[in-house]
């Protein structure tokens, strides 16, 4: 017989993120915490590409409860996501996830690409992530690395 009311517990709970995400990481970080959590999300994707050579965003934002992410558009030197992230609110930075982006486009395309955010909806909650980059200015990453 199957217990109804036991948790799954491979995976957080929404109320356990939030915690963290919402109430511990900004009284840990203080001021600092958009810039922290940047850097921090680009060391996040360097270290998941030395594991796994390849990620698939969209899954890893899934599997991370970052939200459903989806690309939206390309150019010559940028590239735009959405996020719809039903855990965040308009009052928190969404700086980690931007920062993750920048760094696997940087991997993938070869060349320093930064990144910024953008709330265009507050319900459900949507950001819009701009990862641009320079063909001219070489990144000290690699694809093999």
């Amino acid at each position: 017989m199957i217990n109804t009311n036991q948790q799954d517990t491979t995976s957080p709970s929404a109320s356990g993120y939030d915690l963290l995400r919402h109430d511990l990481l900004p009284e840990l970080l203080g001021e600092d915490e958009e810039k922290i959590l940047y850097w921090a999300g680009k060391a996040l994707a360097r270290k998941k590409i030395k594991e796994n050579e390849k990620i698939e965003t969209t899954h890893f934002f899934h599997n991370a409860h970052w939200g459903s992410l989806q690309p939206v558009k390309e150019k010559k030197n940028e590239r735009i996501y959405e996020v719809v992230a039903p855990h965040m609110s308009n009052d928190r930075p969404f700086s980690l996830e931007a920062g993750f982006l920048a760094q696997i486009v940087e991997i993938e395309k070869g060349v320093i690409a930064e990144s910024y955010y953008e709330v265009k909806k507050k319900k459900p909650f949507t950001v819009q992530i701009t990862v641009r980059w320079d063909r001219k200015d070489p990144s000290p990453l690699t694809k093999n690395e």
